[in-house]
């Protein structure tokens, strides 16, 4: 009778040691660089806005992340999950295009059991032109599910909306 009674305990129990949190994985899953645009000025540097933004990897031009956005203050776009260290992206506003190369290190990482893999990246290098972008600042380089800004994006003042009005 007392071995019956343990049985019962333990199908008891164990299903609610099997239950996880409820909706833990529902959220965003790839790794996502985090951009911030900005002008410099004689004061501390302001954040700013951009009209008519279209963003898109080189490779993948039928693939848009931003199709002529309007009012944007940021980007946020993953990079490729391969091993390869560069990656090109298109960056348009109105009729200027720069192209940006992302020159990274990425690493499979075990999240979570309930969550499985997600690829962080390491931002080494950013190449850019001088079209659009003044500067542009790396102020954190790891890029992972953490919500931070990675890239800090100087835009040209003649390209920059004027935010104070």
């Amino acid at each position: 009778m007392r071995r019956i009674h343990f049985i019962l305990l333990f199908l008891l129990v164990l299903p609610l040691h099997s239950c996880q949190e409820e909706g833990i994985c529902t959220g965003v899953e790839v790794a996502r660089v985090k951009a911030g645009f900005y002008v410099r000025s004689d004061g501390p540097d302001r954040d700013t806005i951009l009209n008519n933004v279209t963003f898109y990897g080189s490779l993948r031009p039928d693939s848009l992340i931003y199709d002529s956005a309007f009012n944007l203050r940021e980007l946020s776009f993953p990079l490729p999950n391969d091993e390869k260290i560069d990656v090109e992206f298109n960056f348009k506003v109105d009729s200027l295009t720069d192209i940006i190369t992302v020159y990274k290190s990425s690493k499979l990482v075990m999240e979570s059991f309930e969550c499985g893999f997600v690829t962080h990246h390491n931002l080494n290098v950013l190449v850019y032109q001088n079209n659009i972008i003044d500067t542009i600042v790396v102020s954190d380089p790891l890029v992972n599910l953490i919500d931070v800004e990675n890239i800090k994006i100087y835009i040209s003042p003649a390209v920059a909306v004027d935010t104070a009005q």
